[in-house]
């Protein structure tokens, strides 16, 4: 292995230092070690991949061999230029252990906190006191936020976190460039951005809107997203003067998204975005939805990407779809508006859509159909993948329109994979029974009901049939999936519905 080009054996160094994940991190680590120990030549070339990419997250205890290594990162930068992977998260309510330190390295600590307050913060700041304070006692989040600022050369961060105001406040500072970012563009080679939290408060919008603003992040990526302090007031970024430059994002995933109405602030200040994906959601402990999602507002946000945009989903969790079941059963107009013509969007080539988000479901919906028009006529010839989810039973318009679709190979040259997903239904309790097209009937009536449904039902499993022999005869790769069903049942399944 010795004789081997360096180029080759830095390649080798790089896969064992990409290979990130948490479970094989001790593996990866010793990996490394033990090639930087087999002679000068591998030192030289494994030691900086040693680095590459540092574990603080949720499986990592912090302890005081951490704050010596966030010091020696200060005191070399061009050792903490060599970590361009970080992984985050911090107790709000635990310190960083530091019971087996010495007196000498109590000390070293101590003496550190000015010098890191000094490069942080101007004086008289806001949170000075608190920096200090936190710094002191071996808080998690202030000794992370210390460690964040000298990683200059980061290309990927991953928080699993709580909420932060002190990290919040480096976050603002980078942003808006302030000191210490007031000299150079902050982290100019951090693309990618991932937020998660595991505790049901959630993760608040207003801690990922600074990375909109950094030099190069084109990739946010985050779920448990809290969106209710979204207003002008509550983040100053939005209405900064002179207004701020916003980086080259062209990827927002946002899941399990709380009060949800389409980030459409986010979308305000991108330019040119390519992948937009967000799933509204419930809070766990909400047991209604203050603020609606709107389709017609989150349609006129995505409208200056109608020449850049390649994927685009918008999705309910299972919490939502059960609010709205609770709420009044499926005809909630408000949240089953279908979407506007994608026609003009001419990139589009990967559309994932609610069935009420993408055909009219009952008449009396906001917008009546004939201002929504054929779907034939609304899709993008570009479209090479579509999945319709939250499918209802009442499907035969969709899978009339769905077929229209699937014949037309002129206008949907590219298209290659239809996939329909079930809704799992929750009725109401009670002794009436809501069918699919909004009508109420008593239970006297049930019988009647009965016999509608089987009819639907035969109707059904013909439209699919039809559906399902367009698709093949084109080599459309066609799949209805069922709610809970396993990955290995699900892969080539495609329903017959009615049986």
């Amino acid at each position: 292995m010795e004789n081997l080009p360096t180029e080759i054996l830095e390649m080798i160094g790089k896969f064992i230092a990409l290979d990130i994940d948490q479970h094989c991190e001790r593996i990866r680590r010793s990996t490394l070690l033990a090639l930087t120990l087999c002679c000068q030549k591998f030192h030289k070339i494994f030691e900086p991949l040693l680095y590459y990419h540092l574990d603080l997250g949720y499986g990592t205890p912090l302890t005081d061999a951490h704050i010596h290594l966030i010091i020696r990162l200060w005191n070399h930068p061009e050792v903490a230029d060599w970590v361009r992977s970080v992984k985050l998260h911090w107790f709000l309510d635990k310190d960083i252990p530091v019971h087996d330190a010495s007196d000498e390295d109590i000390d070293e600590f101590a003496k550190f906190v000015p010098r890191a307050l000094n490069k942080i913060l101007t004086p008289g700041e806001a949170f000075t006191d608190d920096w200090e304070e936190c710094l002191l006692e071996f808080g998690m989040e202030a000794w992370l936020g210390v460690l964040f600022v000298g990683l200059t050369h980061l290309e990927r961060i991953e928080f699993e976190l709580e909420d932060s105001h002190l990290f919040l406040c480096i976050l603002y500072k980078a942003a808006g460039r302030e000191k210490p970012f007031h000299e150079t563009p902050p982290f100019p080679f951090l693309r990618e951005v991932v937020a998660h939290c595991q505790l049901d408060e959630g993760i608040h919008e207003v801690f990922l809107i600074p990375f909109l603003y950094f030099p190069n992040v084109q990739s946010i990526t985050g779920s448990s997203i809290s969106a209710e302090c979204s207003r002008d007031e509550e983040c100053h970024l939005y209405s900064h003067e002179p207004p701020l430059s916003a980086g080259p994002i062209k990827q927002i995933s946002l899941g399990d998204v709380r009060k949800c109405t389409g980030m459409l602030k986010w979308l305000r200040v991108c330019k040119e975005l390519e992948h937009f994906s967000i799933e509204a959601s419930l809070h766990p402990d909400s047991e209604e939805i203050d603020e609606r999602f709107d389709t017609r507002k989150l349609y006129q946000a995505l409208l200056p990407f109608k020449d850049t945009l390649k994927l685009l989903s918008v999705t309910y969790n299972k919490q939502y779809n059960t609010w709205l079941d609770m709420s009044g059963g499926i005809p909630v107009c408000e949240d089953n508006i279908p979407f506007e013509s994608f026609r003009e969007f001419s990139a589009l080539e990967h559309l994932t859509v609610r069935h009420a988000h993408l055909v009219p479901i009952f008449s009396h919906a906001a917008v009546n159909k004939p201002s929504i028009g054929r779907l034939v006529d609304r899709l993008p010839s570009s479209l090479q993948t579509l999945s319709v989810h939250d499918v209802l039973p009442d499907n035969s318009g969709l899978l009339a329109e769905l077929l229209m679709v699937a014949q037309d190979r002129v206008l949907f040259p590219d298209l290659k994979s239809l996939e329909l997903r079930d809704r799992p239904l929750i009725w109401p309790a009670s002794n009436d029974e809501t069918i699919p097209d909004g009508t109420t009937v008593g239970g006297g009536a049930a019988g009647l009901n009965m016999v509608l449904v089987e009819e639907e039902a035969y109707r059904e499993y013909e439209d699919t049939e039809r559906l399902k022999r367009e698709c093949e005869a084109r080599g459309i790769d066609m799949r209805w999936v069922m709610e809970g069903m396993s990955d290995s049942e699900e892969e080539g399944e495609v329903r017959n519905a009615g049986h």
